[in-house]
């Protein structure tokens, strides 16, 4: 952690002001033809306050800082004919996987996503120098390669040669022997808008729309629709999206008739008509299309498509997902009845499903609010994402195992690169995103973590105090300037049936509309305080499926106990293998002499900790209980088998 920051103190040096040239930001030319009825506020206007999301956020922009551009564009250069500058970084990024190869330029997209994104979070100009240069670099290859393609594919434009020739082997994850490569394509788009909308990159519009008509162009147009069909059976992320992206920020046409094309059938035919179908599949190829065909919806207005991402968001949600919100085991699906069976497995949700499942309920909840999307993004962001990234050096999981009495392992700086590592480069990023949003003249907040908005068109400024889990009481100071035709929306939360709000030291009981917010609509005094005083209770919640494990909470916390440090690794940060695989026997004392309906009833706080927490039973009390994100580099117990 220290060289980290020498570096960053060497760098801030180096650091000048920001370049001309930049927009603060790039509006899109089409709007869709179903109109958001949510808006999210700019990630510059929205500021995390002292806490443990500001403190991933700053981690995640040393790690930012700390990784050399030039390593990661070595294979961009040595592919477009050009000298590569540095080394290129070890892991997915250059080593062999699975029998697949590299994922050569994987780090890319989110790399791009991550630097803008933090920048606009922060006003970090060090992490603009580091995006202008990347994208200086990566139009050097475009104009080296002369055709558009920008990519780091090991001889993709043969592989793609191939393809457009009808040449089309594909499994999941791979084309023709190849990891993953409309995955990269559709990782490249998404960074390189992020690098215009967000930072105002003009060169990154450009290059986007080169890459976009190169495959279009010479890929899409050349093959039939079934074709295309078929070789979406390869992992290709939300390109869809992404060319949905092209079409908004162009208004050309084409873009939207080829997004039309890169639909899955197999997804989203079977999940409009509500059919469950997921056992099997694997989990993160699947998700982010669905993101895609919410997106395709408002822009054609094909209600079949939003049917389809609903029907999935429900499915998930509902019968395949764990306790701290993320889904699946191993990558892959299974059906409500297997969980007894998947828990005693190491490998865990994906920090990638819950990432991409965090973005698929922001556009539905844009669409249509609700308390309880709101809900379920809180449950993934404070138990899933907060915990899955290590407190001394902020890289990300792979899998968290819910066997008990098991361990995390995390990637390295330099020697991993996984799929979770390149959604956790932009992840920190937009820690802010769903802290508040506005409805037409409207302010909703739907988290309860400390922050502040400024609304900066109408003069409007929120600040939210927290510090929940320790506290249960929460203040907002709402001030407002002239325009006071203001509707404060705050959610009311399931895990807390009980609140008192007062306003400016008035108790008051507000209505709560049909999406399940408080609706507060006042003659606003220019500074207001509204205190919100929750009341969480410890509540059992059993594992899908089965009566036979139970898992508790703390209001919207997940706890775990700790379970100690026996058999450990010597290293919790690991290279190419991803797994915890230093499986142990069951302890005896993770086995609770309670039921699913009892086990709450003995959970007692233990000490000055407001957040400590242990069993009432003899034998249980050397076990602290504390919430999950909070507890590393050692093992956990998150579902407690019951009699």
């Amino acid at each position: 952690m220290m060289k980290r920051h020498y570096y960053r103190l060497g760098l801030a040096v180096l650091c000048l002001s920001a370049f001309a040239g930049c927009d603060v930001s790039r509006g899109p030319k089409v709007a869709p033809r179903v109109a958001d009825r949510v808006a999210w506020f700019a990630p510059d206007e929205v500021h995390l306050l002292p806490g443990p999301l500001r403190d991933l956020q700053e981690q995640g922009k040393d790690y930012l800082l700390w990784l050399q551009p030039d390593s990661l564009l070595h294979f961009f250069r040595a592919e477009a004919g050009l000298t590569p500058k540095a080394q290129p970084y070890a892991g997915w990024e250059s080593e062999d996987v699975w029998g697949a190869g590299p994922l050569r330029g994987g780090f890319m997209g989110y790399y791009l996503s991550g630097l803008s994104l933090m920048y606009r979070a922060t006003s970090d100009e060090c992490l603009l120098q580091r995006l202008e240069y990347t994208l200086s670099e990566l139009d050097a290859c475009r104009k080296a390669g002369g055709d558009g393609y920008i990519m780091a594919i090991a001889d993709g434009r043969e592989l793609f040669r191939r393809v457009a020739a009808g040449e089309i082997r594909t499994d999941n994850p791979t084309v023709n022997g190849a990891w993953a490569p409309l995955y990269l394509i559709n990782k490249m788009l998404h960074g390189l808008r992020a690098a215009y909308v967000e930072a105002g990159q003009r060169q990154a519009l450009t290059l986007m729309t080169s890459l976009a008509d190169w495959f279009g162009y010479g890929v899409l147009d050349k093959l039939t629709d079934e074709q295309v069909q078929r070789l979406l059976v390869c992992e290709h992320g939300s390109i869809n999206e992404s060319y949905l992206d092209v079409y908004e920020l162009t208004g050309e046409l084409r873009y939207l008739e080829w997004a039309g094309r890169l639909n899955d059938q197999s997804m989203w035919v079977p999940l409009s008509e509500g059919k469950d179908i997921l056992n099997g599949w694997h989990a993160n190829t699947q998700i982010p299309k669905f993101t895609g065909f919410e997106k395709y919806y408002t822009h054609t207005g094909d209600v079949r498509f939003d049917r389809a991402a609903r029907n999935f968001w429900e499915i998930v949600t509902t019968r395949h997902s764990w306790v701290i919100g993320g889904n699946s085991t191993g990558e892959h699906f299974f059906p409500e009845s297997g969980f007894e069976e998947k828990i005693l497995q190491q490998g865990g949700p994906e920090t990638c499903n819950s990432v991409n499942m965090m973005r698929l309920t922001e556009v539905l909840f844009a669409q249509r609010p609700e308390a309880r999307m709101a809900e379920y993004y809180e449950r993934v962001l404070l138990n899933h994402i907060l915990s899955a990234y290590d407190p001394c050096r902020g890289m990300c999981v792979y899998f968290t195992p819910m066997r008990p009495a098991h361990y995390r392992v995390y990637g390295s700086e330099d020697r991993s690169f996984w799929c979770c590592n390149q959604s956790g480069l932009e992840t920190p990023a937009k820690l802010n995103r769903v802290i508040f949003t506005k409805q037409g003249n409207d302010l909703m907040v739907n988290l309860f973590v400390p922050a502040s908005v400024t609304w900066k068109e109408r003069d409007i400024s929120l600040a939210q105090q927290a510090s929940m889990p320790e506290s249960p009481e929460v203040t907002l100071i709402l001030k407002t300037g002239r325009d006071r035709d203001l509707g404060l929306l705050v959610r009311k939360p399931s895990w807390s049936p009980e609140a008192v709000l007062t306003l400016n030291g008035r108790t008051i009981v507000p209505e709560v509309d049909s999406t399940g917010y408080w609706t507060l609509r006042e003659p606003w005094s220019g500074t207001d305080t509204l205190t919100i005083g929750f009341h969480p209770r410890i509540t059992a919640e059993k594992l899908p499926g089965s009566e036979r494990y139970s898992a508790l909470l703390y209001g919207p916390y997940v706890l775990a106990g700790r379970m100690g440090t026996d058999s450990l690794p010597i290293s919790f940060w690991r290279e190419i293998d991803n797994g915890a695989n230093n499986v142990i026997p069951l302890p005896a004392r993770t086995f609770v002499p309670w039921t699913v309906e009892t086990i709450a009833s003995h959970v007692m706080r233990t000490g000055d900790d407001p957040l400590t927490f242990g069993f009432d039973g003899e034998e249980f009390r050397d076990i602290t209980i504390e919430p999950f994100y909070r507890i590393h580099f050692e093992r956990y117990t998150i579902y407690w088998p019951v009699k």
